[in-house]
């Protein structure tokens, strides 16, 4: 009887791994048109927002948005510049204590608490 050789197995590299699963996967999907973000200047906010103070419409606004959040991401380097802007001025004392100072709870929208 004759012997036969077992062929030898090697475990896949983890490069191997890695190209076989690249494959795998499935294709981006296409970007939405007009995406889900836009980038929206901070003058423009305060005008808007200062023109519904100003017609008494704050808490109607606050009912309108409230399935769709109210908060906003800002660029660190921004909310750093608005903070080192209103800490430096002696007319925004109580503004710069609201944003150095915060008990609000975290989901409140009228919160200015900047934090570093």
């Amino acid at each position: 009887m004759a012997k036969v050789k077992k062929a030898k197995t090697r475990k896949p590299s983890q490069a191997r791994k890695a190209r076989k699963a690249s494959k795998k996967a499935a294709p981006p999907k296409p970007a939405r048109s007009g995406g889900t973000h836009v980038d929206f200047g901070v003058h423009g906010l305060a005008k808007i927002m200062t023109a519904i103070h100003n017609a008494g419409l704050g808490d109607e606004l606050n009912a309108h948005l409230a399935g769709s959040g109210q908060f906003l991401k800002v660029r660190r380097k921004s909310l750093t510049a608005i903070k080192d802007f209103v800490k430096d001025r002696p007319q925004l004392l109580n503004l710069s204590k609201m944003i150095g100072d915060c008990d609000c709870p975290p989901d409140d929208p009228g919160c200015v608490y900047i934090p570093g």
